[in-house]
């Protein structure tokens, strides 16, 4: 797809691809503001780790619901940096997606108890 720019000289049509009106693409925030929400998200990413870990630690649970809670905690703020720094919707979108189908994953293994209990 071709776009036309009307503000080309009298007589002369300038064509733009439209791949290279997607690369033209800036990130809407400034420098400063993406390096505090980086730092928010890190440092509430391993806050609620640490209290996962004291919470877990303290009712003794089993390693599939460690792993579970660690594996969400870690897909939700990565999944979060990824948004606060800018990157488009092509570069999201299959990152996104694994991290969809690994939290999928997690959530729907299911533990085999013994009959016995």
């Amino acid at each position: 797809m071709k776009r036309i720019i009307p503000l080309a000289p009298a007589g002369v049509t300038m064509h733009i691809p439209a791949q290279a009106q997607q690369a033209q693409w800036m990130q809407p925030w400034s420098t400063e503001l993406v390096k505090f929400l980086v730092i928010g998200v890190l440092g509430f990413c391993c806050f609620a780790l640490i209290m996962a870990s004291v919470l877990l630690w303290r009712s003794a649970a089993s390693a599939p619901q460690i792993l579970r809670v660690f594996g969400i905690i870690t897909i939700l703020g990565f999944s979060a940096l990824l948004l606060v720094t800018g990157y488009s919707n092509e570069q999201l979108t299959p990152i996104v997606g694994l991290f969809g189908a690994i939290a999928g994953y997690l959530l729907g293994k299911d533990v085999k108890q013994n009959q016995d209990e």
